[in-house]
Protein backbone atom coordinates (compact mmCIF):
# COMPACT_ATOMS: atom_id res chain seq x y z
CA UNK A 1 0.00 0.00 0.00
CA UNK A 2 0.88 3.52 -0.28
CA UNK A 3 0.80 5.34 3.24
CA UNK A 4 0.63 8.91 3.54
CA UNK A 5 2.02 9.78 6.88
CA UNK A 6 1.27 12.85 8.51
CA UNK A 7 3.42 12.62 11.92
CA UNK A 8 5.75 15.49 12.69
CA UNK A 9 9.76 15.11 11.80
CA UNK A 10 11.59 13.96 13.29
CA UNK A 11 9.48 10.99 14.45
CA UNK A 12 7.80 10.79 10.91
CA UNK A 13 11.30 8.78 9.72
CA UNK A 14 10.28 6.45 12.63
CA UNK A 15 7.06 5.54 11.17
CA UNK A 16 7.94 5.65 7.80
CA UNK A 17 10.93 2.71 8.58
CA UNK A 18 8.46 0.66 10.37
CA UNK A 19 5.82 0.75 7.16
CA UNK A 20 8.97 0.11 4.83
CA UNK A 21 9.87 -2.79 6.93
CA UNK A 22 6.04 -3.46 6.48
CA UNK A 23 6.58 -3.70 2.35
CA UNK A 24 4.15 -0.42 1.78
CA UNK A 25 5.63 2.52 0.00
CA UNK A 26 5.46 6.22 2.20
CA UNK A 27 4.69 9.71 1.68
CA UNK A 28 5.97 11.69 4.42
CA UNK A 29 3.85 15.35 4.62
CA UNK A 30 3.65 16.21 8.09
CA UNK A 31 0.12 18.91 8.66
CA UNK A 32 1.83 19.89 11.18
CA UNK A 33 5.03 21.46 12.42
CA UNK A 34 6.96 22.09 15.82
CA UNK A 35 8.32 25.08 16.84
CA UNK A 36 10.42 25.88 20.36
CA UNK A 37 8.61 28.55 22.69
CA UNK A 38 11.14 30.25 24.90
CA UNK A 39 10.55 29.08 28.48
CA UNK A 40 12.54 28.99 31.82
CA UNK A 41 12.22 26.72 34.52
CA UNK A 42 9.92 27.53 37.61
CA UNK A 43 10.94 27.59 40.88
CA UNK A 44 12.51 24.38 42.50
CA UNK A 45 10.27 21.32 41.60
CA UNK A 46 9.89 18.66 43.04
CA UNK A 47 9.32 16.52 39.83
CA UNK A 48 8.62 16.72 36.17
CA UNK A 49 6.04 15.27 33.87
CA UNK A 50 6.48 15.15 30.11
CA UNK A 51 3.06 14.43 28.08
CA UNK A 52 5.47 14.06 24.92
CA UNK A 53 8.49 13.11 23.34
CA UNK A 54 8.83 17.40 21.84
CA UNK A 55 8.05 18.34 25.61
CA UNK A 56 11.87 16.82 26.83
CA UNK A 57 12.95 17.72 23.61
CA UNK A 58 12.17 21.68 23.97
CA UNK A 59 12.61 22.14 27.71
CA UNK A 60 15.14 23.80 29.19
CA UNK A 61 17.49 21.00 30.12
CA UNK A 62 19.36 21.28 33.62
CA UNK A 63 22.04 19.42 35.52
CA UNK A 64 20.61 20.22 38.43
CA UNK A 65 17.05 18.78 37.21
CA UNK A 66 18.51 15.63 35.94
CA UNK A 67 18.46 14.31 39.86
CA UNK A 68 14.86 14.75 39.83
CA UNK A 69 12.16 12.05 39.70
CA UNK A 70 9.71 12.21 35.82
CA UNK A 71 6.78 10.93 34.95
CA UNK A 72 6.17 10.29 30.87
CA UNK A 73 3.29 9.53 29.87
CA UNK A 74 4.43 6.43 27.19
CA UNK A 75 7.80 4.47 27.20
CA UNK A 76 8.74 6.44 23.81
CA UNK A 77 8.62 9.61 26.11
CA UNK A 78 10.52 8.02 28.97
CA UNK A 79 13.12 6.81 26.38
CA UNK A 80 14.19 10.14 25.41
CA UNK A 81 13.98 11.41 28.68
CA UNK A 82 16.91 9.36 30.02
CA UNK A 83 18.82 9.43 26.63
CA UNK A 84 18.28 13.54 27.93
CA UNK A 85 19.95 12.51 31.06
CA UNK A 86 17.24 11.92 34.13
CA UNK A 87 17.86 9.47 35.70
CA UNK A 88 15.01 8.55 37.57
CA UNK A 89 12.26 7.92 35.14
CA UNK A 90 8.57 6.36 35.13
CA UNK A 91 6.15 5.54 32.15
CA UNK A 92 2.81 5.54 32.14
CA UNK A 93 2.62 3.65 28.95
CA UNK A 94 -0.55 4.98 27.87
CA UNK A 95 -2.36 8.39 28.33
CA UNK A 96 -2.69 11.22 29.86
CA UNK A 97 -5.43 9.87 32.29
CA UNK A 98 -2.61 7.43 32.83
CA UNK A 99 0.33 9.71 33.56
CA UNK A 100 -2.27 11.33 36.33
CA UNK A 101 -2.69 8.23 38.31
CA UNK A 102 0.87 7.32 37.68
CA UNK A 103 1.79 10.58 39.64
CA UNK A 104 -0.78 10.22 42.43
CA UNK A 105 1.00 6.50 42.92
CA UNK A 106 4.42 7.42 42.77
CA UNK A 107 4.53 10.67 44.84
CA UNK A 108 2.84 12.89 47.42
CA UNK A 109 1.63 16.11 47.19
CA UNK A 110 4.99 18.02 45.82
CA UNK A 111 5.61 20.58 43.15
CA UNK A 112 5.59 19.24 39.83
CA UNK A 113 6.25 21.29 36.60
CA UNK A 114 4.58 19.89 33.25
CA UNK A 115 6.76 20.72 30.51
CA UNK A 116 4.13 20.76 27.51
CA UNK A 117 2.89 22.13 24.12
CA UNK A 118 0.44 24.86 23.83
CA UNK A 119 -2.12 23.13 22.60
CA UNK A 120 -1.73 20.03 24.62
CA UNK A 121 -4.53 17.68 25.47
CA UNK A 122 -6.14 17.21 28.80
CA UNK A 123 -5.38 18.89 31.93
CA UNK A 124 -3.14 17.60 33.28
CA UNK A 125 -1.68 20.43 36.06
CA UNK A 126 -5.31 21.28 37.16
CA UNK A 127 -5.87 17.59 37.50
CA UNK A 128 -2.91 17.60 40.24
CA UNK A 129 -3.89 21.35 41.66
CA UNK A 130 -7.06 19.60 42.75
CA UNK A 131 -5.34 16.43 44.04
CA UNK A 132 -3.39 19.08 46.74
CA UNK A 133 0.00 19.41 43.87
CA UNK A 134 1.99 22.60 43.40
CA UNK A 135 1.65 21.97 39.82
CA UNK A 136 2.82 24.46 37.20
CA UNK A 137 2.69 23.94 33.39
CA UNK A 138 5.29 25.29 31.38
CA UNK A 139 4.77 25.63 27.52
CA UNK A 140 7.86 25.04 25.38
CA UNK A 141 6.62 24.03 22.46
CA UNK A 142 3.63 24.50 19.66
CA UNK A 143 2.70 22.74 16.83
CA UNK A 144 1.42 24.77 13.92
CA UNK A 145 -0.52 23.96 11.16
CA UNK A 146 1.50 23.63 7.91
CA UNK A 147 -0.33 25.93 5.22
CA UNK A 148 -2.55 23.94 3.19
CA UNK A 149 -0.41 25.04 0.08
CA UNK A 150 2.61 23.18 1.33
CA UNK A 151 -0.15 20.11 0.55
CA UNK A 152 -1.14 20.36 -2.48
CA UNK A 153 0.73 18.16 -4.61
CA UNK A 154 -0.16 15.36 -1.74
CA UNK A 155 -3.84 16.31 -1.99
CA UNK A 156 -3.18 15.77 -5.95
CA UNK A 157 -1.73 12.36 -5.35
CA UNK A 158 -4.94 11.04 -3.21
CA UNK A 159 -6.39 8.59 -5.62
CA UNK A 160 -2.87 6.92 -5.96
CA UNK A 161 -2.93 6.88 -1.77
CA UNK A 162 -4.45 3.44 -0.06
CA UNK A 163 -4.38 5.11 3.89
CA UNK A 164 -3.26 7.87 6.10
CA UNK A 165 -1.86 7.68 9.30
CA UNK A 166 -2.70 10.42 12.10
CA UNK A 167 -1.04 10.12 15.14
CA UNK A 168 -3.09 13.65 17.08
CA UNK A 169 -6.54 15.49 17.00
CA UNK A 170 -5.06 18.33 16.13
CA UNK A 171 -3.59 16.52 12.62
CA UNK A 172 -6.89 15.35 12.26
CA UNK A 173 -8.25 18.57 12.37
CA UNK A 174 -5.67 19.59 9.12
CA UNK A 175 -6.22 16.25 7.23
CA UNK A 176 -10.24 16.00 7.28
CA UNK A 177 -9.49 19.84 5.64
CA UNK A 178 -7.56 18.36 3.21
CA UNK A 179 -9.92 15.77 2.32
CA UNK A 180 -12.92 18.46 2.32
CA UNK A 181 -14.62 18.41 -0.97
CA UNK A 182 -12.16 15.14 -2.44
CA UNK A 183 -14.06 11.63 -3.05
CA UNK A 184 -11.75 9.64 -1.49
CA UNK A 185 -12.43 6.07 -0.11
CA UNK A 186 -9.36 5.14 1.13
CA UNK A 187 -8.38 4.01 4.91
CA UNK A 188 -7.20 6.33 7.94
CA UNK A 189 -5.55 4.73 11.04
CA UNK A 190 -5.92 7.16 13.89
CA UNK A 191 -4.04 7.05 17.25
CA UNK A 192 -6.88 7.38 19.58
CA UNK A 193 -10.90 7.90 19.38
CA UNK A 194 -10.53 11.37 19.90
CA UNK A 195 -8.70 11.72 16.67
CA UNK A 196 -11.28 9.43 15.14
CA UNK A 197 -13.92 11.50 15.97
CA UNK A 198 -12.33 14.54 14.01
CA UNK A 199 -13.31 12.88 10.88
CA UNK A 200 -17.29 12.35 11.49
CA UNK A 201 -17.87 14.78 8.68
CA UNK A 202 -15.92 13.20 5.84
CA UNK A 203 -17.82 10.70 3.77
CA UNK A 204 -16.91 7.01 2.07
CA UNK A 205 -13.56 6.29 4.43
CA UNK A 206 -12.70 3.28 6.85
CA UNK A 207 -11.58 4.65 10.17
CA UNK A 208 -9.55 2.51 12.55
CA UNK A 209 -8.48 3.60 15.89
CA UNK A 210 -5.52 2.51 18.11
CA UNK A 211 -5.82 -0.09 21.12
CA UNK A 212 -3.63 1.91 22.87
CA UNK A 213 -2.10 5.62 22.30
CA UNK A 214 1.18 3.86 20.93
CA UNK A 215 2.96 3.31 17.89
CA UNK A 216 2.97 -0.43 18.43
CA UNK A 217 -0.51 -0.59 18.48
CA UNK A 218 -0.39 2.15 15.12
CA UNK A 219 1.41 -0.41 13.37
CA UNK A 220 -1.08 -3.33 14.17
CA UNK A 221 -3.84 -1.65 11.93
CA UNK A 222 -2.10 -1.69 9.84
CA UNK A 223 -0.91 -5.23 9.95
CA UNK A 224 -5.01 -6.13 9.82
CA UNK A 225 -5.39 -4.59 6.54
CA UNK A 226 -8.05 -7.68 4.95
CA UNK A 227 -10.72 -6.68 7.86
CA UNK A 228 -10.00 -2.40 7.26
CA UNK A 229 -10.84 -3.17 3.04
CA UNK A 230 -14.06 -4.97 4.13
CA UNK A 231 -14.88 -1.87 6.00
CA UNK A 232 -13.87 0.62 3.57
CA UNK A 233 -16.11 -1.47 1.04
CA UNK A 234 -18.90 -0.76 3.26
CA UNK A 235 -18.35 2.54 3.64
CA UNK A 236 -17.59 3.61 0.01
CA UNK A 237 -20.27 0.86 -1.40
CA UNK A 238 -23.08 1.44 0.59
CA UNK A 239 -22.43 5.03 2.60
CA UNK A 240 -23.37 3.98 5.61
CA UNK A 241 -24.02 6.22 8.56
CA UNK A 242 -21.09 8.10 10.44
CA UNK A 243 -22.50 5.70 13.81
CA UNK A 244 -22.73 2.51 11.53
CA UNK A 245 -19.33 3.47 11.00
CA UNK A 246 -17.90 3.98 14.65
CA UNK A 247 -19.97 0.46 15.50
CA UNK A 248 -17.87 -1.08 12.97
CA UNK A 249 -15.10 0.17 14.71
CA UNK A 250 -16.52 -0.65 18.22
CA UNK A 251 -14.78 -4.37 18.11
CA UNK A 252 -11.35 -2.82 18.47
CA UNK A 253 -11.48 -0.65 21.62
CA UNK A 254 -10.13 3.00 21.05
CA UNK A 255 -7.37 4.43 22.59
CA UNK A 256 -7.36 7.73 24.69
CA UNK A 257 -5.87 10.46 23.18
CA UNK A 258 -2.47 11.67 25.29
CA UNK A 259 -2.43 14.52 22.82
CA UNK A 260 1.20 14.64 22.34
CA UNK A 261 2.49 14.43 18.93
CA UNK A 262 4.89 12.14 19.75
CA UNK A 263 4.65 9.41 22.58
Amino acid sequence: MRIWITRTAPDNGLTARHLERMGHDVIRAPVLEIRRVPSSVPRAPAAIAFSSVNGVRHHPAQADLFRLPVFAVGDRTAEVAQQAGYHQVFSANGAVEDLQRLILQKISAARIVHFCAREAAGNLTVFLKRCGYLAERSIVYAAEPVPLRALVEVRRALSQIDGIMVHSPRAAERVARVLKGLQWNGTIWCISKACMNKFSDVPGIALFAARQPTEASMMELVRDQPTCQAVRQVASIARVPWSSVRTAHSRRPPANDNLSHSR
